[in-house]
């Protein structure tokens, strides 16, 4: 029973990662076509690729959860609207996401070595684009997952470790596969997915830290810092002059993992001593 619930969830996660990429494929084509008709260089027609990436994968991603959600309506499934979705899983993030945000953060700009990009301060659509670009491009992740969740978990929940392994998995496989790792910053994204994917807690539906990460984290060092892993430091104002490495990675992860799911019991033992 549980091996064929994990199969379902992972099929159909499958097929949505599947669709994004078919159209990342097919919007990229169609915008080198046109540009081609124009008899334009095919330095310009990279220019435009990169500086409108973001837009691609957002569309890709947006046309990609349509699909499945049409395809739900058709096998007569009823999903709820994403505004219902929210006023569900929606509530004022723990303190314990916002105090790992705030650590992973401030762990990259002291230790990455923040240098400042005078040239880069003009380009304010691109920040707003990277900012927004990171946000949907992960958020919109776990609104599949829900759906998922709603119409596939509802006489028993696969196990959800193995969940988040092939989640994972099948998110970084079709990042690599979408965007050019020019960067170096796979892991990184693996990274950022990975803790979103334990932060959302049960059933992958806490939003609240999910969202807590997204605007405190992931979206910020992207836009601001160079942690963009479609531009890099292309065009934002600050960049991480040090290259963060694996080991780095996993040592800030640790810290923010055992003082996310241990926060609690040691308060409890503290306030228990103090008594």
């Amino acid at each position: 029973m549980a091996r064929g619930k994990l199969f379902q969830n992972v099929k159909y996660y499958g097929t949505y990662q599947l669709l994004y990429v078919v159209l990342v494929v097919v919007l990229t084509s169609v915008g080198a076509f046109f540009h081609f008709l124009l008899d334009h260089e095919i330095g310009i027609v990279e220019a435009w690729l990169h500086n409108n990436n973001w837009e691609i994968l957002i569309l890709s991603k947006l046309l990609s959860l349509y699909l499945i959600n049409r395809w739900f309506k058709v096998r007569l499934y009823q999903l709820k609207p994403v505004r219902e979705l929210l006023a569900e899983n929606v509530r004022w993030p723990e303190p314990r996401a916002l105090v790992c945000a705030a650590f992973m953060a401030v762990s990259y700009l002291y230790l990455g070595a923040v240098v400042f990009s005078a040239q880069n301060v003009g380009y304010w659509y691109h920040h707003v684009a990277s900012f927004l670009g990171l946000f949907l491009y992960f958020g919109t992740e776990f609104v599949l997952i829900a759906y998922l969740d709603d119409v596939l978990n509802q006489k028993g929940q696969p196990p959800q470790l193995w969940l988040t392994v092939c989640y994972t998995g099948l998110f970084a496989a079709a990042f690599r596969v979408s965007v050019p790792d020019y960067y170096r910053l796979l892991p990184y994204v693996i990274f950022c997915f990975s803790t979103l994917m334990y932060m959302s807690g049960k059933s992958f539906k806490s939003w609240s830290n999910v969202l807590c990460f997204l605007l405190v984290f992931v979206a910020p060092m992207g836009a601001v810092f160079g942690l963009d892993p479609v531009w890099g430091d292309d065009f934002s104002p600050f960049r991480i002059r040090k290259p963060l490495n694996l080991a780095f990675l996993c040592t800030i992860w640790v810290i923010s993992f055992l003082y996310y799911k241990y926060r609690d019991q040691v308060l409890q033992s503290i306030r228990k001593l103090s008594r």
